[in-house]
């Protein structure tokens, strides 16, 4: 897998995540308009049946978005320490001027546009686009394990196992 290729799935992860947080705010606030018209007993058990197996449905969807919200953080987490290592000092940010892992991590993982993320760091968006094409093709290069240990090339033996 290219880094563009992680990139644009860690851009995806975020994105799903932002989806699955919100789906989970309008489920809680569905949930505190639910409400049964009385507490009397009902003569008829469908009612409550049927009160149960929606409570049931949401539980399961709940515990599903939650699932899906990990995967997806864990994905962001990754990219994290491709981008600044396990100590923030290493990473992309140690290969590569600091803030072309910033513009990295400005677009893929917090969603803005390159010109959003060259206001940010202070370039114009076609000077952003193009030093995040070439922090890309320097983790292509070095190779994103190596990266993650601030090491410039692909062969760290050590680097590669204690990242494993």
């Amino acid at each position: 897998m290219t880094a563009k290729d992680f990139f644009e799935s860690v851009r995806e992860a975020a994105k799903d995540a932002e989806r699955c947080r919100n789906l989970l705010n309008e489920m809680e606030q569905r949930a505190l308009r639910i409400s049964s018209p009385s507490f009397e007993p009902r003569v008829r058990t469908t009612a409550s049946d049927v009160m149960a197996k929606r409570v049931g449905d949401m539980v399961d969807r709940e515990a599903a978005l939650h699932a899906r919200i990990e995967s997806d953080y864990a994905l962001i987490d990754q990219a994290h320490r491709v981008l600044y290592g396990d100590t923030l000092d290493d990473g992309l940010a140690s290969l590569a001027p600091r803030w072309w892992a910033d513009v990295l991590c400005l677009h893929y993982v917090d969603g803005l546009t390159w010109a959003q993320a060259g206001a940010v760091v202070g370039y114009c968006e076609q000077y952003t686009w193009q030093s995040a094409k070439a922090a890309l093709e320097t983790l292509d290069a070095h190779g994103m394990t190596s990266a993650i240990c601030g090491h410039g090339f692909a062969e760290d033996a050590a680097c590669m196992a204690a990242t494993a």
